[in-house]
């Protein structure tokens, strides 16, 4: 048995709200689902049962960046409930609450993992907006917001990276 290496590991971007937090299921939709309510920062957090699950995966699959308008709020309540350690934080230094400067702030980031022959995965609710011509060639998406689903769910994931979770060692 391998263990992916630091370096081979891909490079993770992670969105929360439409990603981690079920925008349905804030909105009031019922899930097939349980949710897990939890309060941070002045704000109410739906998180999905299996999220936990499904993030620590990410994590011990891949070098995950929270890149999201949560910043470095994302490593209190929500990563403690995820169960993940801290993680870094794709930051702009700036308090925007718009998800514009988010591409800007995580392309030298995204480029250097390119260079390095590292896969680079996006996961955020872009409501099919992809930004293409804003980050490197070779960073692949995942749209949480394809058919307005604004939740990650793992069928969304691409496939090389299922295989991943199913080649990791456990333990």
């Amino acid at each position: 048995m391998t263990h992916t290496t630091f370096h081979s590991q891909p490079l993770i971007l992670l969105d929360i709200d439409g990603v981690i937090n079920d925008l349905n299921a804030l909105g009031g939709l019922d899930r097939d689902w349980g949710i897990d309510q939890i309060y941070s920062h002045g704000h109410t957090v739906h998180i999905p049962d299996y999220m936990g699950w499904l993030v620590r995966q990410l994590t011990d699959v891949g070098e995950v960046h929270w890149c999201t308008t949560w910043r470095d709020r994302a490593n209190d309540e929500i990563a403690e409930h995820l169960g993940i350690e801290q993680l870094p934080v794709v930051d702009d230094g700036t308090r925007s609450r718009f998800v514009d400067w988010k591409a800007a702030a995580a392309y030298d980031l995204a480029e250097t993992a390119i260079k390095a022959g590292r896969r680079v995965l996006w996961i955020e609710d872009f409501y099919g907006h992809l930004p293409i011509d804003e980050m490197p060639k070779g960073v692949e998406f995942v749209d949480t917001a394809v058919n307005n689903e604004m939740v990650l769910e793992v069928d969304m994931l691409p496939g090389w990276l299922l295989q991943l979770f199913n080649s990791t060692p456990v333990g």
